[in-house]
Order: C-alpha cells, then structure tokens, then sequence
C-alpha cells in the first residue's frame, strides 16, 4: 500500500466536502440554529421578568392586624412599592399611568395568605419574587426572628453528589447536567451519519459515473478505501470539535448574561464524546463504504445505511430507562455492546460514574468491532468497486467476505459504444 497515495486521497476527499454547502450548513448551521433559538427565547422571556417599567407598584393594606403598617421595602426591591389612601385612589392612578398596579392586602390575610394584584397589563414573573420579599420583610418587623429572613426567602443551595464518581453539581445544574449527555448522543451520531453518507454517497456517484474505473488504474482498491474513510473521518472530527466549542462559547456566554446558571460541560465527557465519534465513525463510515462499493446507485445504498446507522441508536428507545436507573441492566448492557457503546456510554456519564472496566470493554469491543469492519468492508470493496448489475444477496455477500467473490455471479462493467454516424 502507498501510503502518499492514500494521505493524497485523503486531503482531496477532506477539502472537496468541506467546500460543499450541505457539510457547511451541517457544521455551522446546526449549532448557529441552536443557539438563535436558545437566544430567543432568553430574550422573549427576560422581557417578562423586568421590572424595570413595571413600576411603581401601590399598597393598600387592608388586613385586620395591620400587617403591613410599618411600610418596610424589601432589600432587593427598594423602590417597587408605594403606599396608596385607597383602592379607588389607586385604580384611577393605574389609570393616568402613575401605578404600574396596586395590590390590595385583604382583611383576612392573616388566615389565608392571599393578595391580590391588580394591573392594566400581564405581572412579570419577577413581580411574584417581589411581592412575597414585601410580605417577608413586613412580618419580620413583627416578630423577632432569631436568624436572618434570608433563610426563609431563599431556597436552600442543593448540592448533589454522585457517591461513586465524587462529582458534584448544584441544584440549578441538575436539569442541564441530565440533558447534556443526550444532546452529546445525538450530535455524536449526527456527526457520523453526516460524514458517513456523504462518504457512501461519493462513491455510489464515483461508480454510476464510472469515474471509480479511471481512479482504479491509478491506486489500488485498499488505497481508495483508506484514504476515503481517513479523510471523511478527520472531517467528521473537525464537526465534533466545532460542536463542542460551540458549546462552551455558547455556555460561557448565556452564564455572563445570567442565563443557564451552573451549566458546565465536564472536560471527561469532550474526551470521550470525541474518542467515541472516532470509533462509531470507523464503524459506521467503512459499512457505508462498503455499502457504496456493492451498490450501483446513492437510492440502493440508502436503503441498506439502516443496518449500520439503526443499532447506533437503539439507546434512545430506553432514555426513559437511562432517567431513572442509569446503572440498571439495560444501560449496562447497552454500554457493554460495541455498536450501541457510543450513545449508551454519553448518556449515562451525566446521571452517574460509568465504571472503568464498563468504558474498557466498551472501548476494547468497539475497537475489534471495527476492525472486523473494515476487513470485511476491504473485501466488499475490492470486489464491488468496478462490478454491476444486481447487487448480491446475503450468501452472496458472505461468500466475497469470506474471499469466495469468483462465485458470485455479477453483471460486467458494459463497454462504450461508439455510434455510427
């Protein structure tokens, strides 16, 4: 084998994709779609939660004990509220636009705890924060308290711990800590079936086109194969890295804005997500290749991508499972099988510690895995590069796998014909 010849195929097939617009608008578009959405969303719903003009906010204490008569403003909202005479008085204030609202504390508030706001417009999700700190900073000036009223008005700090992994994340990250690991499962298998389609549907091209016999008469088959899949692949590596420093671009930047708070991506998930793109690459893109060499068109080569993309994410089925027994024997099953190894291993790292052996068989059958792929997909390949006409049957296929290809019987390439004028 060449290896010059193979590293050349390799860098055409790597700066030929990535020219191509589809690869670009799955690399960028992607997490640019992501993140305009996430964007929007933060936009529309801190628009809610401003107080900024919704304010003054009238007071009218109506409560039997007086409750609220000593007037005392919360600590964290200064200058929200005012105190009005009476309701008629405050009504025609919001009215003229003096008060934003006015809220009117019943007589029974003491029994019930209920009060009413009323308001011209819909009351900011903020205007609830504020209304209870008014409550809480009014009774405090009734009662003594023997410890601070910030521990009645904030929830505790929850700080959880995986007790077999010693990895700890606070409450507000529980949520997106679960979720991450399932958006790190799709973009892995997004990024092989992207790379791996495209590498099956170029030569599925290459062969109707019959561009694959010129290239023939130049490299050998296994040189074809390898640099086809070795560029494809480190094409698929750079959509990886780009996912991932997307992802931490887009964290660091929503936490500068208050927004995802106690996000992090792990650095030990970045490493396994790309060491299991690599290998269900391997997996996925040389069964494609092989896929693309028996086929005659891009049509029949997609009708048999399922058999390698399909058990790929058989996890997604159980993620219900994966949620709530993430050691249970599905996950650990799914972990221990090597082509459903990449997903299972990715959503079990953020809802518990997979265990080391766990990764190292995963990892070690993934890699044998492999490896009898390719060698079949190099037999499949040599075989099927330059045959047409139907594509074999399953004893057809296990008979060139097993380098019985002379008995297949195949349609041979038809000759140019010339016309005669």
């Amino acid at each position: 084998m060449n290896l010059a010849k193979l590293l050349l195929i390799a860098r055409h097939e790597f700066w030929s994709n990535l020219r191509r617009p589809s690869f670009l608008f799955a690399v960028f578009g992607t997490p640019l779609i992501v993140a305009l959405s996430i964007g929007l969303g933060f936009s529309s719903g801190s628009g809610a939660s401003d107080l900024g003009d919704y304010r003054p906010v009238g007071v009218i204490d109506q409560s039997t004990e007086r409750v609220f008569a000593n007037q005392a403003q919360p600590e964290a909202y200064p200058d929200l509220f005012v105190w009005a005479e009476d309701e008629a008085t405050a009504r025609q204030q919001v009215v003229d636009g003096a008060l934003a609202a006015y809220l009117i504390i019943p007589p029974d508030y003491v029994e019930t705890g209920d009060v009413t706001l009323y308001s011209l417009q819909a009351a900011p999700d903020d205007m609830f924060r504020a209304v209870n700190a008014l409550a809480l900073a009014n009774l405090n000036t009734l009662v003594e308290l023997p410890f601070p009223t910030e521990r009645i008005e904030q929830r505790p700090e929850l700080n959880v711990t995986v007790l077999d992994g010693n990895r700890t994340f606070d409450g507000e990250s529980v949520f997106f800590f679960t979720m991450l690991p399932l958006v790190f499962g799709f973009l892995l298998v997004l990024a092989s079936m992207t790379t791996s389609s495209f590498l099956m549907n170029g030569l599925s091209a290459e062969k109707s086109s019959r561009i694959m016999e010129v290239l023939i008469t130049s490299v050998r088959p296994m040189e074809l194969l390898g640099g086809k899949v070795l560029g494809m692949g480190v094409l698929g590596l750079l959509q990886v890295v780009v996912f991932l420093v997307a992802g931490y671009v887009g964290v660091a930047v929503a936490q500068q804005q208050n927004a995802l708070p106690g996000l992090v991506i792990p650095p030990d998930m970045a490493v396994l997500a790309i060491v299991y793109y690599v290998l269900s690459y391997f997996f996925i893109g040389a069964g494609l290749a092989a896929i693309g060499a028996v086929t005659n068109s891009e049509m029949e080569g997609r009708q048999f991508s399922a058999l390698f993309i399909l058990p790929v994410m058989l996890p997604y089925l159980a993620i219900f499972t994966f949620l709530l027994d993430p050691n249970g024997t599905v996950p650990t099953l799914f972990t221990l099988i090597p082509f459903t190894a990449p997903m299972a291993v990715l959503m079990r790292v953020g809802l518990t510690t997979v265990p080391a052996w766990q990764l190292g068989v995963s990892i070690g059958g993934l890699i044998l895995v492999d490896l009898l792929v390719l060698w079949a997909a190099a037999r499949l390949f040599r075989w099927g590069v330059l045959s047409y006409g139907k594509v074999p049957g399953w004893r057809g296929l296990w008979k060139i796998i097993r380098g019985r290809g002379d008995a297949v019987n195949v349609t041979p390439a038809p000759a140019a014909t010339k016309e005669v004028a």
